[in-house]
């Protein structure tokens, strides 16, 4: 009897070793807890690793600004994503005085594709940057370019919307000479919004369908 109470004893894990493990599964539990979920759940990636696993849009997006239903998050299969509506287009020119600032942004649902150009006569400070629908507090963004002291005066590239959301440019005119800013884009987005001045507008983009054609040409035989 006295051998067996000392085996059982010897067997059961001390006090220490409990500890150690306890702690262990909390800090794991805390690495999911920053990792995943609240990226997932809340839109909230302090660590960016939910924008890099694709999990900051998960979280249930809010109704469109202006009352606009969203576009269907599209459907990945490969390098192919296919999309429920057909692709927009804009196109503006701004006139930014000394001082002057004027941003522009796309709703877009997580996971939509944008091809973008904007050109300038003059280096701007800028920001490209993002509001998810769904954010843990009102002054949430997520930033993916910024160049706020030197400028430039253009930038062209292709986005994905990294969650459901507005994203888009802020520039400003740190020069004392006037800038004129061209901007195109083209991409799966519902609706744009532009703000100057504290004044936002909301604007209608431009259907493929309306763009005029290019003149008929002769067939031409390719040697």
């Amino acid at each position: 009897m006295t051998q067996g109470l000392i085996e059982q004893k010897v067997n059961e894990p001390s006090k220490r070793v409990i500890a150690k493990a306890t702690v262990l599964a909390l800090l794991v539990a805390l690495l999911l807890l920053f990792v995943a979920v609240l990226p997932a759940e809340y839109g909230y990636d302090p660590l960016k690793t939910g924008a890099a696993l694709g999990l900051t849009g998960i979280a249930k997006a809010g109704e469109a600004k202006g009352g606009a239903a969203p576009t269907p998050a599209p459907k990945q299969t490969g390098v192919y994503a296919s999309q429920s509506r057909t692709y927009r287009v804009d196109a503006e020119d701004f006139q930014l005085r000394p001082g002057d600032g004027v941003e522009m942004k796309y709703h877009m649902a997580k996971g939509a594709s944008m091809i973008y150009a904007w050109k300038a006569d003059g280096k701007l400070a800028f920001e490209f940057h993002g509001e998810p629908d769904q954010k843990p507090s009102k002054d949430y963004y997520e930033s993916y370019e910024l160049d706020d002291k030197k400028g430039r005066d253009q930038s062209h590239g292709t986005f994905v919307a990294p969650s459901t959301g507005i994203h888009g440019w802020f520039w400003e005119n740190k020069s004392d000479k006037p800038v004129t800013l061209t901007l195109t884009s083209a991409g799966f987005f519902d609706w744009i919004t532009q703000n100057r001045k504290n004044k936002h507008t909301a604007l209608k983009p431009i259907d493929v369908d309306t763009l005029p054609r290019h003149p008929k040409l002769p067939d031409e035989v390719i040697q």
